[in-house]
């Protein structure tokens, strides 16, 4: 049913696009002009001022208007003729004479601003090279979760797809540009489907309604941007005959897109699990919230910096998106936390390049973010943390022989922990045993998801091994309405981990007895 809408929406979206399209093709006498530069956000105005001079009668005035449009500026009401173009950007000037001829003129003029060198640009798409390889780290050592979650593969393309199109080169077009713009758009309407099909709980109809009617309006102007970016024509069009529908779609845009909806529902989704969360947490989630704010308020608090603005969305997005997998798939491992590190590194080294314009500092984080990693994994070795109650439940079980004890005295001490409805601990015999209650991933995941689960009543589990027996036992939690916290998921995994040697005991034990 869903794929019947998505695709009538589709249908509708390209004959609507096509007779606006057609009917504004009459509109002429304008000239578009548009900078060189490739590092703002298609939908940025106000780079560079631009005076048109026409030199044929430069002695009188013609009633040409200016309008700013997309990264340039558009002059119309300008009949066919000979002309001077006057810009200015960043301290930089540039001057063209060109003759209109046509219908309508694009002219491209050089202003660059604040300019990369060509080491600078190298160094720019190796450090692009480089977050894509770190997103492809990560995914690979998560992978196996994704096995029957086709909607976070796809969205994983699209993120790596959108990093392909953010190398700096000269083979950059207004195409490149338009494709950049929809599959962004693509991107953040996938993930936010994500978020209202998987995280944010049925319930709350309200809020859904609302997201619902912000994402139509969202559509609507997004669908009407990329006819202006596809068609000058047609913002031609819109400003002759639709001014005030414009200026209203234009304030529209600058009170909510898809990245601040993303922010609505993530305030709203930790508003409603903070209870989960322990308070010797709130100083953590706090920093992690801080963060996200400064991400996507970022053109706000930091006006000037314009430059950094593709990137700081692109941060946005791969933060969003390593939220939901780990959250939702319930896979992370401390071999994540080095390649997210390096993820960090990479994100400064991008920032203070475009901020210094030297090559200097970026090397020098880099070489400390390398550094640094190499003494934390080595530390790591050395000294270990043990959770001081998950080793007070590790030595209670290491006293008891029997195996129906060890199941009810385990699914006690877990059930004082975590909030959940209910616990289910098994310890199987055999193989056989375990495949009554479990299908086989034979990959090395702790974690099962529910549909691994042969029993019903129970929403995930935890296998527990020890040394070369992969199928010792398990741990079945049924949930509440909301999902188990990070802090509950981790309390499990390390559980399932420290127990396993006591639980291997005990399984031994009962054989040893049968067999006497």
């Amino acid at each position: 049913m869903k794929k019947k809408i998505i695709f009538l929406i589709g249908i509708i979206t390209v004959i609507l696009g096509i007779f606006l399209l057609t009917s504004s093709k009459e509109n002429k006498d304008f000239v578009y002009v548009i900078p060189k530069i490739k590092n703002f956000e298609v939908l940025e105005t106000n780079i560079g001022k631009y005076q048109l001079i026409s030199l044929d009668n430069p002695s009188k005035e013609i009633d040409i208007e200016q309008k700013k449009f997309l990264n340039g500026s558009l002059f119309y009401n300008v009949p066919n003729g000979n002309y001077l173009l006057q810009g200015e950007y960043a301290g930089e000037t540039e001057t063209i004479n060109f003759i209109k001829s046509k219908d309508w003129e694009k002219i491209q003029i050089g202003l660059e601003g604040m300019k990369f060198s060509k080491h600078q640009e190298i160094f720019l798409n190796i450090l692009t090279v480089s977050l894509i390889i770190l997103n492809l780290l990560i995914f690979t050592g998560v992978k196996d979760r994704f096995r029957k979650n086709n909607d976070l593969k796809i969205i994983f393309i699209l993120l790596i797809s959108k990093m392909l199109l953010s190398f700096r080169g000269s083979f950059q077009t207004d195409f490149f540009i338009l494709v950049e713009y929809i599959l962004t758009r693509l991107l953040l309407y996938l993930l936010i489907f994500y978020f209202l099909n998987n995280i944010i709980n049925k319930r709350y109809k309200k809020f859904r309604v609302f997201i619902w009617i912000s994402l139509a309006i969202i559509y609507v102007y997004n669908f009407l941007f990329v006819l202006m970016i596809y068609s000058p024509q047609f913002y031609v069009h819109l400003i002759e005959s639709h001014s005030t529908f414009l200026n209203v779609i234009r304030l529209i845009r600058k009170t909510i897109d898809l990245t601040r909806i993303i922010f609505i529902i993530s305030i709203f989704e930790f508003l409603n699990k903070k209870r989960e969360i322990p308070k010797s947490h709130y100083l953590y989630w706090f920093i992690i919230g801080i963060s996200y704010f400064i991400l996507e308020f970022f053109h706000e608090i930091f006006p000037t910096q314009r430059n950094l603005y593709y990137f700081i969305e692109l941060m946005e997005i791969v933060f969003i998106f390593w939220w939901l997998v780990f959250n939702s798939l319930k896979s992370y491992t401390k071999q994540t936390t080095r390649v997210i590190r390096y993820i960090l590194g990479v994100t400064l080294a991008y920032i203070s390049l475009f901020y210094f314009k030297s090559l200097t500092e970026p090397t020098v984080i880099l070489l400390t973010i390398i550094i640094l990693d190499f003494y934390t994994t080595t530390i790591n070795q050395i000294m270990s943390v043990k959770n001081e109650v998950i080793e007070k439940i590790y030595n209670r079980m290491c006293l008891t022989q029997n195996i129906k004890t060890f199941e009810m005295q385990l699914r006690k001490e877990i059930l004082r922990n975590i909030n959940t409805i209910d616990i289910k601990v098994k310890v199987f015999i055999d193989f056989d045993e375990y495949k009554k209650y479990i299908i086989d991933q034979a990959d090395d995941n702790i974690f099962i998801s529910k549909e691994y689960l042969l029993i019903d009543d129970y929403d995930l589990a935890f296998r527990i091994e020890f040394n070369e027996n992969r199928y010792i036992g398990a741990i079945f939690v049924k949930e509440k309405d909301n999902s188990l916290s990070f802090e509950e998921h981790n309390f499990l995994l390390e559980l399932s981990n420290k127990i396993a040697s006591a639980m291997s005991q005990v399984r031994i034990n009962s054989l040893y007895t049968e067999l006497i």
